[in-house]
């Protein structure tokens, strides 16, 4: 058997495995000494404790793991108590720690912890140090002490076919007790410590598929109780010797063979059919052994792949890649590495075997004879088997090529060969082809010296032809580029095809100038790489040809186009094709498996037990159709036909899906995960636990919506998402062991991310609401203010109507006395009316200037209107002698009125002015604008005789311009602002005014 290893350099958390696992999903849970892993076969997840965190796992030290009936992982550790893991809930609450607590008297009562079992009611049942065995109700999170005796540590569980849980102790035997009454059933005869009975510290206990059950002790030995014994006092066991060494461990694969691991001795499979065991153990010296002798668990996983946990990693045997055989040559007492070059079976049946060590023959009886040939003093190796349409058996060697006599073993060689510059002893080469021929009328022998061009034997003249000849000059006369030729091969039509190193494949016709077809760059169908290693003609007639650099290529004869395969291996070496067309080729230190019908490739890992970096060279077949590979010191015979496939269509789980980094794993269990548009940067994280495969796992991924096509991401196991948009999505993805043939199995979830209110429908229709209100609003609002300027217009137009209209009619009136004093001859009446038809134009300008002022928009801000107050006032106050003050916040200036209100405002200040000139007596008159609450405020005081307010009413008529009171509170009303004044005999007037402005 071959061991693959797996140890911290894998990324494995520690080196001691204690337990291992295969969940329902697949993966494989490896218990350590440092920590619990989870592997899907590419790549190892580690969970530790950390004392700081609760929600992390509860110890170390990994004692045992169990999956229960729900699918929840069960971790025994031996420093921690207990802990449940389900990966289902939120990423925070998967791991729930049981752990002993002196101030919890319901806490488990101790934490070491050996071993696990789930009995049918789905108890679980704890094999402890310290309290012996407890029984746990899950659901109430209870724990039972149900046998009590001065045994108080059980080492292992298992359940058998009726139910009773068989209990292995230390310093106390076998102990049996029933699962469902709890009835304990104790063999007296363990109180003889000499009894012929499993020793009194029981290791392991097992029940196979049979229901027999299975005990390894301290006293060395392996027993075996039939299954169809009911009472433990009649049991009688088998004993089964393994070599003076303690059983840990016990597992039954698919053919019912026991696996036995070892405290001392690595493992041992028992055949219950033959009686037989076969031994393993760890050789340091050789590849391919178990990791370490002490093999402290043994699992068989579901595909049949053994999982061999020791002190030294993990050792894992896959019978699907062990279907091969190392033969090796017999090489004991030499130290140097020998090369094996090629094969010839005999027709009798015998293995001829080429070597860098001469001639190794492999009998019927599969012994192997050496045959060191020499000639002329140096030992010869053998490179390469030629046997002729004559039946002439050729060996080519580092030094010739010779006729070999297969009866007496001697070796002899073409007549006139000693005379041949290249063929009488070949320099620092070897024969890497022989190939019959015709070059004209001539029979011919073509043998390729690597590094020589090539040479050839003419039949009729008897005589090498090499690359010195000048009378045939064979370089210009077949236009010989390379002269590092690999390989001759002729097709059934007879055309030699020749591999090689730098000019890419030669075309050769019956002595013809060779046509190469070579890497052209940027040109399709040619070759990507010059460096052809070997070729194989199809049933078609097309060539398969392997380039040490560029992969497998297929090349059409008739079209001379080359096409690579895609997937293959860039460092492909010998291709050969079994009786079903497949391909099947040494590449990388591997075996592959080319499927001409699915285009796919299976590898496999050859076994190499002595660390030779695996199989390389060329592939021989022979007439049976068994192929032969070979690597140093030893070669592998195997039959295509009897070579099992591995499955390549794994199954893929979701293990994570993240928003923003943070997981929430637990999503994934949902149907359909349902976001917020700003949770829109997202991350999967898929496996494939996979382990009967040569070929890593390769992924593809889609997700609709965004992906038009599958993205091929290889073995990296992440697809990220960054800004998507509100919608609707699918998340897909697959796996193939094969590259290029994709599993059905497509795993996928949908994710609905919720758009943004603004970019709903309702949310449209109250845009188009809320719009449609606006238009209508604004339609309104220039609808109302041409009412209101109209307002205006027709306020002005009353205005000048009134004051202009009364005016004129005024002056009509006077001018008509006028006329008739003047008649009179009345001078003095005649004066007195001219003044007051002066006075009153005079006044009809001013009220004319006013209202042009106050409809001009340049005269909005209140720092205009100011400057026209105190144009109107100082002058006119200061012809009176009277002195005028004017006091302006500076924070009014900025503040500008409309024109309604600038009228109203200014008008009001003029009235007030002049009513205190006309009437007050004043001697100073005192004028202050302020802001306040968000209202101007005007003050107008003087220091003049004052009235009494009750007689206001009265005189109105005589004051402002016959409008009185009446007019200031009109503007006022119109300001929807405030009027007061205050004034009394003796003690002045106070106008004040206060109205809003707009902000």
């Amino acid at each position: 058997m071959f061991f693959q290893k797996l140890t911290t350099e894998n990324g494995i958390s520690h080196n001691k495995i204690n337990r291992i696992l295969q969940d329902k999903r697949g993966f494989i849970w490896i218990g350590t000494d440092d920590g619990l892993n989870r592997y899907d076969g590419n790549k190892f997840l580690v969970f530790r404790n950390n004392p700081s965190d609760s929600t992390s796992l509860t110890g170390n030290i990994i004692t045992d793991i169990l999956e229960d009936k729900q699918g929840v992982l069960w971790i025994a550790t031996a420093d921690g108590g207990l802990a449940s893991y389900d990966y289902r809930l939120p990423p925070r609450e998967q791991f729930h720690q049981y752990r002993h607590s002196d101030e919890d008297s319901f806490s488990i009562p101790v934490n070491i912890i050996n071993g696990l079992l789930e009995d049918e009611k789905g108890y679980l049942w704890l094999a402890t140090s310290g309290f012996g065995l407890l029984r746990f109700d899950k659901q109430n999170r209870k724990f039972q002490q149900p046998f009590k005796d001065r045994a108080r540590t059980v080492l292992d569980l298992a359940l058998d076919k009726d139910g009773v849980i068989w209990a292995g102790r230390q310093g106390g035997g076998l102990l049996r007790i029933q699962a469902e009454s709890l009835r304990a059933e104790v063999d007296d005869r363990y109180d003889d410590v000499y009894t012929k009975l499993p020793h009194m510290v029981v290791t392991s206990v097992f029940r196979d598929s049979k229901n027999n059950m299975w005990l390894g002790s301290w006293d060395k030995l392996v027993y075996k109780y039939a299954g169809n014994e009911k009472n433990v006092s009649n049991l009688q066991p088998d004993k089964l010797q393994i070599d003076s060494d303690d059983a840990l461990s016990f597992a039954e694969d698919a053919s019912h063979r026991i696996w036995i691991g070892g405290r001392t001795g690595g493992v041992y499979i028992f055949d219950p059919a033959s009686k037989q065991y076969f031994h393993y153990n760890h050789d340091p010296a050789r590849d391919g052994t178990l990791a370490d002798n002490q093999v402290n668990c043994v699992y068989i996983d579901r595909s049949g792949v053994a999982w061999l946990g020791t002190n030294r990693g993990v050792s894992v045997y896959d019978p699907d890649q062990q279907q091969f055989v190392q033969t090796f040559l017999p090489d004991q007492d030499r130290k140097h590495k020998i090369i094996i070059y090629d094969f010839y079976r005999k027709p009798n049946g015998e293995l001829m075997i080429g070597t860098s060590d001469g001639l190794f023959i492999q009998q019927l009886n599969g012994s192997m004879k050496h045959l060191p040939l020499t000639f002329g003093g140096s030992q010869l190796s053998i490179t390469r088997f030629y046997k002729s349409s004559s039946g002439q058996l050729y060996l080519g060697t580092d030094v010739s090529l010779f006729l070999f006599d297969e009866k007496n073993g001697k070796l002899n060689r073409l007549p006139n060969t000693e005379n041949d510059v290249v063929m009488n002893r070949i320099i620092e080469s070897r024969v890497v082809s022989v190939q019959e021929s015709k070059i004209g009328n001539h029979a011919v022998l073509l043998v390729a010296p690597y590094g020589h061009f090539f040479t050839y034997y003419d039949f009729v003249t008897k005589k090498w032809v090499n690359r010195q000849d000048s009378v045939i000059k064979p370089i210009e006369t077949f236009n010989l580029k390379d002269h590092l030729i690999r390989k001759f091969y002729q097709s059934r039509k007879g055309t030699i095809w020749i591999a090689t190193s730098r000019f890419g494949l030669g075309e050769w016709h019956n002595g013809m100038p060779i046509a190469y077809y070579s890497n052209r760059p940027n040109k399709a169908g040619t070759l990507t790489n010059n460096n052809v290693f070997d070729i194989c003609e199809d049933v078609n007639g097309n060539l398969w040809v392997s380039t040490y650099g560029g992969g497998l290529h297929y090349f059409n004869t008739s079209t001379k186009e080359f096409q690579q395969v895609p997937s293959s291996y860039n460092l492909a070496e010998g291709i050969q094709l079994d009786s079903k067309q497949n391909l099947w080729m040494i590449a990388n230190g591997a075996l592959h498996k080319f499927d001409i019908h699915s285009r796919s490739f299976t590898s496999y890992q050859l076994p190499d037990l002595e660390k030779t970096g695996g199989p390389s060279g060329y592939i021989y077949k022979d007439e049976l159709g068994k192929f032969y590979v070979a690597g140093l010191n030893y070669f592998i015979r195997f039959h295509p036909d009897s070579i099992r496939e591995i499955a390549h269509e794994p199954r893929v789980y979701l293990t994570d899906f993240k928003i923003f980094n943070e997981s929430y794993s637990h999503l994934l269990s949902e149907k359909e995960i349902r976001l917020k548009y700003n949770k829109n940067y997202l991350s999967f994280e898929f496996s494939a636990p996979t382990f009967s495969s040569g070929h890593p796992v390769q992924y593809a991924y889609l997700l609709q919506g965004v992906d038009p096509t599958w993205k091929e991401s290889g073995s990296q196991n992440v697809a990220n998402y960054t800004n998507l948009g509100g919608g609707d999505y699918v998340f897909k993805v697959r796996a193939t062991t094969k590259p290029g043939v994709w599993s059905n199995e497509i795993t996928s979830i949908h994710i609905k991310i919720l758009p943004p209110f603004w970019n709903t429908l309702w949310f449209y229709a109250i845009v188009v609401l809320i719009s449609t209100g606006a238009v209508f609003a604004m339609y309104r609002y220039r609808i109302n203010e041409l009412l209101k300027r109209q307002a205006i217009r027709d306020k002005i137009a009353q205005d000048i109507h009134d004051n202009v209209g009364s005016t004129l009619s005024s002056i009509s009136v006077y001018s008509q006395v006028a006329k008739i004093q003047n008649s009179k001859g009345n001078t003095k009446a005649l004066d007195d009316i001219l003044v007051k038809i002066a006075a009153a134009s005079s006044e009809m300008i001013s009220d004319m200037n006013d209202i042009v002022w106050t409809i001009n928009p340049r005269n909005d801000s209140m720092e205009k209107i100011v400057q026209r107050m105190e144009s109107y006032a100082r002058p006119l106050l200061n012809a009176a002698e009277i002195h005028f003050m004017l006091h302006c916040d500076p924070t009014v200036l900025p503040i500008n009125l409309d024109m309604a209100s600038r009228k109203n405002f200014y008008l009001i200040f003029k009235e007030a002015i002049h009513n205190g000139l006309k009437y007050a007596q004043c001697k100073k008159m005192e004028v202050t604008i302020k802001r306040k609450n968000h209202r101007v405020e005007l003050i107008v005081k003087d220091d003049g005789i004052g009235f009494n307010q009750s007689t206001i009413e009265a005189k109105a008529a005589q004051s402002l311009s016959g409008n009185g009171l009446r007019n200031l509170r009109m503007r006022t009303g119109e300001m929807k602002g405030e009027c007061t004044i205050e004034s009394a005999p003796g003690k002045g007037t106070m106008v004040s005014l206060r109205f809003p402005y707009p902000n």
